[in-house]
């Protein structure tokens, strides 16, 4: 009876003990599962922040480069915009310029500077009286170069202008051509002028040397004539060609703004 109980209680005991190993072996591999699982979450919690790190800088990164885009972008544009207007101004002003010269280069009218234009009284001319009338002259016919020279420096300084934004050859043989033409002109009416400025000069010495403002006047006449004769012949030839090559201008110029406008 008692071995029969020892027995069974070395049975039970046998038993037990193989449950609990068997408990000990699940659990064993149920935390070893366990922490290799949660070492994989870890793992993946540790690798998606790493990876969203990399997201929002790259993200970051893009933002950045994209405004110093824009920003780029819109510095560009502003930039050919007033680069654009700045041409425009400079077309502007260079035809602007061109044409007031040829209008300055039509209006001399050297006729009134004749000689023939002063009064006479009684068929008497003084002296002092024709010494100011030769004084006027002069200041007018001075006056006139001087304004010719200081418009055409203008026009040189806007053609410079016109040339550093539009360089073309077409432009550029037209510009050339009208140039010729100009100073050529510019020469006719210079020489016409100093040739007026030179008979002049000449009455003033005669009559410095005693010599009748009456015959003066006579002599200068002839002079004169032959002067202005010249002058008006060359004057209408060269205009000719002035009107010409300055419409070609005006259109070259015309569909260059028209481009800028687009």
């Amino acid at each position: 009876m008692h071995l029969a109980l020892i027995s069974d209680f070395q049975f039970w005991f046998i038993v037990i003990i193989q449950i609990a190993g068997f408990i000990l072996v699940c659990l064993k591999l149920y935390a070893k599962a366990y922490s290799t699982e949660k070492g994989k979450n870890l793992a993946t919690k540790e690798d998606i922040g790493e990876i969203t790190q990399i997201v929002e800088s790259i993200k970051t990164s893009l933002a950045k480069e994209t405004e110093e885009l824009k920003s780029d972008l819109s510095f560009k544009s502003e930039h050919l915009i007033h680069l654009r207007a700045a041409e425009r101004a400079a077309i502007i002003n260079y035809y602007k310029a061109t044409w007031v010269l040829v209008l300055n280069f039509r209006r001399p009218d050297l006729i009134k500077n004749e000689i023939d234009d002063f009064d006479e009284k009684d068929g008497m001319v003084s002296d002092l009286e024709l010494r100011r009338y030769i004084s006027e002259a002069e200041s007018i016919l001075n006056k006139t170069k001087e304004e010719v020279s200081n418009l055409k420096y203008l026009r040189d300084i806007s053609e410079s202008e016109l040339m550093f934004f539009y360089d073309d050859k077409r432009l550029n043989a037209v510009i050339d051509e009208l140039n010729l033409s100009l100073s050529q002109f510019e020469r006719y009416l210079t020489g016409s002028i100093n040739s007026l400025l030179q008979v002049f000069a000449e009455i003033n010495i005669k009559i410095s040397a005693g010599q009748l403002a009456k015959e003066s006047i006579i002599e200068a006449k002839r002079k004169r004539s032959d002067i202005l004769t010249n002058w008006y012949a060359n004057r209408y030839n060269s205009l000719s060609f002035i009107r010409t090559f300055n419409q070609n201008l005006k259109n070259l110029l015309h569909d260059r703004l028209t481009k800028l406008a687009s």
